[in-house]
């Protein structure tokens, strides 16, 4: 199978396509606007095919899976677009930004369209290690979850980033409200509250906090701040900290690191993902967020392509995803509670 990339510059240019050269996954077209982006990458990969026009690489004999990397404005058109030819399509978060655009989407499952959301953080080794830890009985029921993502993130003006209001909700909360339904499923309520700093260009919400509620009595509070100017203080995105409070001990983790710490027991279990060259002692971590993740996300994807079980799994994470994302940003502009529903497929 061969991919087709929608969008060469940006993500696709520093994590998708260095991934996907690492697992040996083929890259058969690129397409971009910029045609200055698309001969230089398309260079750099030794790509055969380039295009500036999303239809010829979506009809080409030789795409098979279609890896939408563009500002989420576009994506309703390019799914659209792909469903009516038949082309599976792994699309980069956030979906859209718009009630409108994200009820087009929904229709798309009616026509049997292949579309999964790309949230390549569950196939991050340290998450997918917090999962295991959390699912097992030495762990005990989660009582508090707590993420802390602090740095400084700014926008040159122009860009699509300042036509989104609630903007660190869809950049970067999707991430941890992603996380949460991997690791504990969906919430019972939310609410949240934003703001931005007057000193950036950026002038939309650049910092939120976010506290979800559980049928189970668990509390988890997201606070993702982009406003940290100060490089000692920072610790962002893809190095959060994760604190995990169970019955019977309790998790800290990173992308790269992940340590359990039983109750009433002074020893700690590490696991790590070692540094270039580095051997460690104890069991390893494999892969990181940028670029491993990413690889794994694709081949992951088209290795379910043929499973019908996993095309519902896929339409309900999307659909579940996207809805807390939504009520996120709404909550934050009410100051309300809002309730979350599962979807029903």
């Amino acid at each position: 199978m061969s991919i087709g990339i929608i969008g060469a510059g940006g993500v696709a240019r520093y994590a998708h396509l260095p991934a996907y050269r690492a697992l040996g996954l083929d890259v058969g077209a690129l397409c971009d606007l910029d045609a200055g982006v698309l001969r230089q990458v398309g260079a750099d990969y030794d790509v055969p095919i380039t295009t500036r026009d999303p239809l010829e690489l979506i009809t080409h004999d030789a795409v098979s899976v279609i890896d939408l990397a563009t500002p989420p404005g576009s994506h309703l058109e390019l799914m659209e677009m792909a469903a009516k030819h038949r082309k599976p399509v792994l699309v980069q978060k956030p979906l859209c930004f718009t009630r409108q655009d994200f009820a087009g989407i929904r229709k798309l499952k009616d026509t049997g369209a292949r579309v999964r959301m790309n949230l390549s953080g569950r196939h991050v080794s340290a998450w997918m290690k917090v999962a295991q830890l959390i699912k097992s009985e030495e762990f005990g029921r989660p009582l508090l979850c707590t993420f802390s993502n602090r740095d400084w993130w700014d926008r040159q003006p122009g860009r699509w980033d300042h036509g989104i209001d609630q903007y660190i909700v869809f950049e970067m909360v999707i991430h941890h409200l992603d996380l949460c339904l991997f690791w504990f499923g969906p919430p019972r309520r939310l609410t949240a509250r934003t703001g931005s700093h007057p000193r950036q260009r950026l002038q939309r919400a650049n910092f939120a906090t976010v506290t979800l509620e559980y049928e189970s009595g668990l509390i988890v509070q997201i606070i993702d701040d982009w406003t940290m100017n100060e490089y000692a203080f920072a610790a962002g995105h893809p190095f959060e900290d994760v604190i995990i409070t169970g019955e019977n001990g309790v998790i800290r983790a990173s992308s790269e690191r992940v340590e359990w710490s039983p109750l009433n027991d002074n020893n700690i279990a590490v696991w790590h993902r070692p540094r270039p060259g580095q051997r460690l002692t104890s069991e390893e971590l494999s892969f990181n967020w940028f670029p491993d993740s990413f690889g794994q996300s694709m081949r992951c994807f088209m290795e379910d392509l043929s499973k019908e079980r996993k095309m519902r799994e896929d339409w309900r994470h999307l659909v579940d995803l996207t809805e807390l994302t939504f009520l996120v940003a709404e909550s934050a502009a009410s100051d309300e509670w809002v309730s979350f529903r599962p979807c029903p497929y």
